[in-house]
Order: C-alpha cells, then structure tokens, then sequence
C-alpha cells in the first residue's frame, strides 16, 4: 500500500509538470506574441507620425509659396496703384479735370490702396 501510495504521488507529479510545460511553452509564446504586436502597433505608430508631419511640412510649403505669390501680387497692385496717383497728381488742371474732380480721383487711389495693404485677400477676392 506504501508503494502504491509512492507511485501514486509519482504519477501524480509526473502529470503536473506534463501538464505545467506546455502551459510555460504557451506563456512563453505568448509573451513573444505580444512583445511582436507592440513593435508592430510602434512601427505603425512612427509611421503614422511621419506621414503627418510630411503632410503638414508639405501644407506649411505650398503656404508659404502662396503667402510669397500673394505678397509679389500685392506689391504689384500698390506699385501700380502709387503709379496712378503720381499720373493724376501730375495731370494738368482744365475746363475737364477740375481740382475737385483730382482729389476725388486721389482719396479714390487712396481708399483702393487702404484696402489693398488692409486686407490683401478680401481685396483680391481670395477665401
């Protein structure tokens, strides 16, 4: 009875640490599962990051083009503008062209070029 009790004791450690290895294998593949999904969840991530910060510096790029086409265009318009205003101010008085009508004409220049330098996008009709 003895013995049997030892063999008994026997089997049973026997089906536990049987039982136990593949339960640590399946841990151990486990942990190696996980540790492959979180480098895959960070490359995504890093990706992820990277593609948007190509998208803004490439949105911050074409703004800073259109910010320098709309500066060049304003610096036109006033050039041409000022250029108007030097030809009225230098433009002869007649039975035609009175005084009031080149002040008119001046504060009209003027009022246009306010606006221009105000607000250079409502002026050009820009969204």
């Amino acid at each position: 009875m003895i013995v049997t009790r030892h063999i008994g004791i026997i089997l049973t450690c026997l089906m536990a640490i049987t039982l136990a290895t593949p339960a640590v294998a399946a841990d151990k593949a486990r942990q190696e599962y996980d540790k492959m999904v979180e480098e895959s969840v960070r490359e995504a991530d890093a990706y992820v990051k990277e593609k948007q910060e190509a998208q803004q510096q490439a949105e911050e790029d074409a703004q800073g083009q259109q910010d320098a086409a709309l500066q060049q265009r304003v610096q036109a318009e006033s050039d041409r503008i000022k250029a108007e205003m030097d030809r009225v101010q230098n433009r002869g008085m007649s039975y035609n062209f009175t005084q009031g009508m080149k002040d008119d004409q001046l504060r009209q220049l003027q009022d246009q070029l306010d606006r221009l330098i105000s607000d250079p996008k409502a002026y050009f009709g820009i969204q």
